[in-house]
């Protein structure tokens, strides 16, 4: 058996969590990886948990997260957001429910019975062994949808700590996290991995820029904390392991990182963005998107997403209408 799990339930707390794939099967290939993080930012939202980081490689995956007990204590339209945020339109297989459904049954149905739904729904929150479980089973669940298989993709429980919740070591664990890609040969620099925290950061989720710059206080703005933590990584980086194996940084790029303060220039921002514009359904400017043609092009879709104006550049008149939406095949991975 193993160690009982510590948590804390009298105020917020950040876990460092992984899980690995079972029998180190590489079963996070790209394709995946994306469903992957599409079904992070679904199960986060559900459990009103803040993800903080994240790396998923091909065989296991690191998440940086801050929790808060004091979340499931929510009314019943933020349960409904927030069961729409993880089924979408579908019926959950447990209760039979779509969203609008279970808004019906919230509000009509008995009142014993209504609150049994709630309380049900409310233990799924605010909890790192809750989450944890909603997001490898609904990556699980979609896993063998895709590929005709059944059974659990994951070799074991997961293993969570605690981490003290000071800006400092919370960015000192979360460069850790977003090093995984160099670490393991799979990128040169982090912000050539797409699918970290990091990089998501700089693709414009505004979020988790928010979340990683609280981890510099001292700095000015969001840039300035962004280029600190680029620092921080490519000072970690640049440094072998305790064992001596794994990738490293190369000392010309930190030496080329510290020149420039850590700021990435904005040709490079515009190529790593730019792989985040395949995404999107509309290009254009933002004023062109939201008010021109363009408005009109996404209005004639028959069902148009939930799009909304990513930027690109904060200097640069540029947009993406883009939604996750796309990756909502959860449920079925047919569509």
């Amino acid at each position: 058996m193993g160690e009982i799990r510590i948590k804390r339930y009298d105020g917020p707390a950040v876990y460092h969590v992984t899980s690995r794939v079972i029998q180190k099967r590489r079963l996070l290939l790209e394709g995946q990886r994306e469903v992957w993080v599409a079904a992070l930012h679904r199960a986060a939202e559900f459990s009103g948990v803040e993800v903080i980081t994240y790396c998923v490689l091909e065989t296991h995956f690191h998440i940086l997260v801050r929790i808060d007990p004091a979340t499931r204590q929510c009314d019943d339209a933020a349960l409904v957001r927030r069961y729409r945020a993880l089924y979408g339109e579908s019926r959950a297989q447990w209760s039979g429910l779509n969203a609008e459904e279970l808004a019906h049954a919230l509000a009509n149905d008995p009142p014993e019975t209504a609150e049994a739904l709630r309380e049900r729904l409310r233990r799924r929150m605010g909890d790192i062994s809750e989450f944890m479980r909603t997001l490898r089973q609904r990556y699980t669940r979609w896993f063998n949808l895709a590929h005709g298989t059944a059974g659990t993709l994951w070799a074991e429980r997961f293993g969570s700590v605690i981490v003290q919740d000071t800006p400092w070591l919370v960015g000192l664990v979360a460069a850790y996290i977003d090093l995984n890609a160099v670490r393991a040969g799979l990128a040169e620099l982090p912000e050539n991995y797409r699918w970290c925290g990091y990089t998501e950061a700089l693709a414009g989720n505004e979020t988790l820029c928010d979340v990683l710059a609280a981890c510099f206080p001292s700095a000015k703005d969001t840039a300035e904390a962004l280029a600190c933590y680029r620092l921080l990584m490519f000072g970690k980086g640049a440094g072998a392991k305790g064992d001596g194996t794994g990738g490293r940084i190369d000392p010309e790029a930190l030496l080329e990182a510290v020149k420039k303060g850590g700021e990435l220039q904005p040709h490079e921002l515009l190529r790593l963005r730019a792989r985040f514009l395949t995404e999107g359904r509309v290009l254009g400017t933002r004023g062109w998107l939201e008010d021109g043609e363009g408005a009109g092009i996404l209005a004639m879709l028959k069902r148009p997403p939930p799009c909304r104006p990513v930027d690109v550049l904060d200097k640069v008149d540029l947009a993406v209408a883009r939604s996750r939406a796309g990756y909502c095949a959860l449920e079925d991975p047919r569509r």
